[in-house]
């Protein structure tokens, strides 16, 4: 007598990612604009004078990442329907091992030299929590993990797990339990210690909203060319207005990221330069690197250079090509022989 199928290991929604080329220009758009911001931030800082551009609010393109991602989790929800197990699994193999390798180049930096290093200094606990994804508050009060860049994992981690867990519920409960477990955790004071801080922080809600437009998405809602320019350009409008102290950031920018989002989910494809798209692909590897060509630039070029306006646009300029051509190699010569080292893991894992 035959057994029953087995079902196909669980994969990544690569077809549905080729349909959904808007999103991977919206994450070259999002990590080109905290390059930018941090870019400016740093000339500012070491030229000592005032840069104009400085003052838009270009970092918020973390709350790009963070709409986005609650997107692509809820297609692969509803459209791969993988076990909890698995899920989080791809999860972890897919961030994991690209930041291990950037924490631990950054662990060697400050114990070998740590006056290249402007903030970070040497905990052996915040190492340990690291690694581990764990939210750990320094001694100057800041909740971040040695490769500080590495706060938004932290997040996205914490997203993982709520997802992964809402996948022991049926369709079409998962979806909706994933969104209600991030409204629930987001309406709860924000205690100490810093694990709690964290994860009761209202900025997961960005998770929520992408979860939202990943769901009426794959309910089939789509806009026309118009009606996404105009929701794009309110999003960009609100991202601006919103970019206040006085509003919370995921109204403010939450809100835009969730308009901007919507606009590239929901419209149109054009026809993107493969060289858009591929930085977007390399997105995350410009993320967790270009802080290290950041302050390479920092301490070789800028000395050179005179307090002066076409200088520090020199060095701008420069300091964001250096950082998306080496995104561009850690991508292709780093990243993806990882991943596809530990999914020929995973698969024998699977196997087994």
């Amino acid at each position: 007598m035959a057994g029953k199928p087995r079902k196909a290991p669980y994969s990544e929604p690569s077809d549905a990612m080729d349909k959904l080329a808007n999103l991977q220009v919206l994450r070259a758009a999002a990590a080109g604009a905290v390059l930018v911001g941090h870019v400016l931030a740093e000339a500012e800082h070491f030229f000592a004078t005032a840069i104009p551009l400085k003052g838009l609010p270009w970092t918020r393109g973390v709350d790009l990442f963070f709409v986005i991602s609650g997107a692509i989790i809820a297609l692969i929800i509803l459209r791969q329907r993988p076990s909890p197990g698995s899920f989080l699994t791809r999860r972890f193999m897919r961030v994991a091992p690209l930041y291990y390798m950037f924490t631990t180049v950054m662990v060697g930096v400050v114990l070998t030299t740590p006056g290249a290093l402007k903030e970070t200094g040497f905990e052996p606990v915040q190492i340990l929590a690291s690694y581990t994804f764990v939210p750990f508050e320094r001694s100057d009060g800041r909740i971040a993990p040695v490769l500080s860049l590495g706060w938004t994992l932290n997040y996205e981690m914490f997203f993982y797990v709520l997802a992964s867990a809402a996948l022991f519920f049926k369709q079409p409960l998962r979806v909706l339990v994933t969104a209600l477990t991030l409204f629930a955790f987001a309406n709860l004071l924000q205690p100490r210690p810093a694990v709690l801080h964290s994860w009761t922080n209202p900025l997961i809600l960005e998770f929520a909203f992408g979860v939202l437009l990943g769901t009426g998405y794959a309910r089939g809602l789509r806009l026309s060319g118009l009606a996404a320019g105009i929701l794009a350009a309110a999003g960009m409008l609100w991202l601006y207005i919103g970019d206040d102290p006085n509003v919370p950031r995921w109204i403010g920018a939450g809100g835009a990221a969730t308009l901007i989002t919507a606009a590239a989910l929901y419209g149109p494809t054009p026809r993107w330069p493969v060289s858009i798209v591929r930085l977007g692909d390399a997105s995350y590897a410009l993320y967790l690197s270009h802080r290290f060509v950041l302050r390479a630039a920092t301490l070789s070029v800028a000395p050179l250079l005179p307090a002066k306006p076409w200088a520090i646009a020199g060095f701008v300029a420069f300091t964001c090509a250096f950082a998306i051509g080496t995104a561009l190699l850690v991508h292709r010569w780093l990243e993806l022989p990882l991943l596809k080292r530990v999914k020929n893991k995973g698969t024998v894992w699977r196997a087994a």
